[in-house]
């Protein structure tokens, strides 16, 4: 986690820490009841922390599993990689070199009738 991220969490619980605390301490029950409740709040609070720390725990060695196995592919995985690559480049060559031919010998069909055109009208 970044520190931007974290800083905002730890101060979010420290301070829903502290108004609990105060909230037991205030709250009108005798002295080994509000204790006793205070040992639990800080009991769960701490449970739940450390919850928190296992979910981002397992969410980052998931994504950096993720990112090691991509960073890891094989030699045959990019020579495959690259040898796709360039079928596909001549394939799209031979299909604009072919529409490029079709449309040069329309325009060429297409002047010389207008050529024809011209004349006869003269």
């Amino acid at each position: 986690m970044s520190n931007q991220t974290r800083n905002p969490i730890y101060g979010f619980l420290t301070g829903a820490g502290v108004g609990a605390a105060l909230g037991l301490l205030f709250a009108p029950r005798a002295g080994q009841e509000t204790r006793e409740r205070i040992a639990q709040k800080a009991s769960r609070s701490k449970d739940d922390f450390e919850q928190f720390l296992e979910e981002r725990r397992e969410a980052w060695h998931e994504a950096r599993g993720n990112a090691v196995e991509t960073a890891n592919m094989t030699k045959d995985e990019v020579t495959d990689f690259v040898r796709f690559l360039f079928e596909e480049g001549r394939d799209l060559k031979s299909r604009l070199a072919e529409d490029l031919s079709e449309s040069a010998e329309s325009l060429r069909a297409e002047t010389q009738q207008r050529i024809h055109k011209a004349k006869q009208a003269s």
